[in-house]
């Protein structure tokens, strides 16, 4: 044995005892004296993988691969640094020339595959994978590398079926438990979803992921409560995880606890800055408060960060609309639209736009898309019924109000606007009849009360007219702070 072989065998062993640093300096003489063995800095390439020096790692097995380039291992060891530093091309190309060498590396195609599924590459990841399982069928990393590929693509149940066989394979993979809990929940299979997550968090106790992923499903389901003890105790383990505030603050917020949402959204924003969706969230707690220029600034800034944010740009629309910029509203909700072709509410408040800047075309066209995408909308039956009470069309107004009051009996918006179009058509007794259903629903709505002084005038009833106009004056003299509007 040379003197170069006896370090280099006193470097392996170094190795093998986690000794790295030790491990480097045999090496290094190893290579000193003997500079043109592959196998030299190839394995010196896998201390400065241990050690975290990427670069240097890369380096080394380049020159591995320069000395010679029919070892596939030396493709492999630079090709799964590329993967661990974020370069999937350079690992997918590497992998090739691996695969190429041999054809039948299982390995190498489980590893290229995730290099494909990093790119987006669904398809060529897939079939990597599947000619890896035609090769190791009983690895259970194959079969939850090709479920995550189904998951990204959101075809769930295909996810579950490949993490249940890496799971069936493997009972403690945990990785395969509570990704297969994700996808439970995304089908809204809570109580699948929380079978796994509690099995996950036995073979893992306290893990902070787990615990989070929990805390999403409890939030998507309804239990606020049960979230926000799942994140709690998540950022008790992982206080740097930036998602477990802002899905605190969605449960805050869900909760009506505005100030607490507030903080949980600072404190997410201050740890990431250029993250537009969180001043989408935080804008949507301006909004609840009806302070509206903050939402506004919170909206601007987040779409400044994110153009894709659907729902900002809806909900900027609604402030602008609000505002009476209509023009702006009606850019904001194309918009949304635009982004998401079946956001329904979009094209509702799109055609009550449309409408305010007396557009009743482009506001039909509207409100029929929206029915269209969901004809049990009362909202949008609402909102057309709206469209033909103001072009005068009163008997299609009427059929209108009638779906939407079918459709949801306790809407006081619907029940007063039909009681409008019957006293329009003189039925007052009809008309009376739909503004004292709005009344009792909505105590407070000084049109209700207006108009049915105006019916109850039309039947001759001055006494219990006059009633209502003394309580429409007084509702609206109280919201418009003591100056007195005429009822009508």
């Amino acid at each position: 044995m040379s003197k170069a072989e006896r370090h280099y065998d006193r470097a392996n062993r170094l190795f093998e005892k986690g000794r790295f640093r030790d491990a480097l300096r045999e090496f290094n003489l190893a290579i000193q004296l003997e500079p043109h063995d592959p196998d030299f800095f190839n394995d010196r390439g896998l201390v400065w993988d241990k050690l975290g020096v990427s670069e240097r790692a890369i380096e080394d097995f380049t020159t591995a691969v320069d000395l010679n380039p029919t070892a596939s291992a030396y493709y492999f060891n630079r090709a799964r640094v590329f993967t661990l530093i974020g370069e999937p091309e350079r690992a997918a190309e590497d992998l090739t020339e691996v695969l190429h060498l041999d054809p039948f590396d299982s390995e190498a195609l489980l590893l290229r595959g995730g290099a494909y599924s990093d790119q987006q590459k669904w398809t060529e990841a897939l079939e990597d994978y599947e000619q890896a399982l035609d090769l190791a069928p009983d690895n259970p990393d194959l079969f939850y590398d090709r479920g995550l590929v189904w998951e990204a693509q959101q075809d769930y149940q295909k996810a579950i079926e490949d993490f249940t066989r890496a799971i069936d394979l493997d009972p403690e993979y945990v990785p395969a438990v509570m990704d297969r809990g994700n996808c439970w929940d995304e089908l809204g299979e809570l109580e699948n979803a929380l079978v796994d997550y509690n099995r996950a968090l036995e073979l893992s106790e306290n893990d902070p992921l787990i615990l989070f992923n929990r805390g999403l499903a409890y939030l998507n389901s309804g239990k606020i409560d049960e979230a926000i003890a799942d994140f709690d105790e998540s950022l008790e383990r992982e206080p740097d995880n930036r998602r477990a505030y802002s899905s605190r603050g969605d449960a805050w917020l869900r909760k009506g606890e505005h100030e607490k949402a507030l903080a949980d959204y600072n404190t997410a924003i201050n740890m990431d800055p250029d993250e537009g969706e969180l001043f989408y969230r935080r804008g949507n707690v301006f909004d609840e408060l009806s302070q509206s220029d903050k939402a506004l600034a919170d909206y601007d800034r987040a779409l400044q960060l994110d153009k894709t944010l659907a729902g900002a740009w809806h909900n900027r629309g609604n402030i602008r609309f609000e505002k009476g910029a209509f023009d702006k509203a009606c850019d904001d909700y194309s918009q949304a639209i635009q982004l998401e072709p079946s956001m329904l509410i979009a094209y509702r408040n799109r055609g009550d736009t449309w409408r305010a800047l007396n557009r009743h075309d482009l506001a039909l066209l509207d409100f029929n898309r929206a029915l269209e995408i969901d004809p049990e909308s009362h909202e949008a039956y609402n909102g057309r019924a709206g469209l033909y009470l103001d072009t005068g069309d009163l008997p299609r107004a009427l059929a209108d109000y009638n779906v939407a009051v079918r459709l949801d009996p306790q809407c006081p918006v619907c029940l007063r606007a039909r009681g409008e179009v019957h006293w329009r058509l003189g039925d007052h007794n009809s008309a009376v009849t739909d503004f004292t259903a709005a009344i009792e629903l909505n105590p407070t709505d000084a049109d209700a009360f207006a108009m049915r002084s105006e019916a109850y005038l039309q039947l001759g009833k001055e006494k219990l007219a006059e009633s209502d106009r003394s309580k429409a004056l007084e509702l609206r003299s109280s919201t418009n702070h003591g100056v007195a509007v005429d009822p009508l």
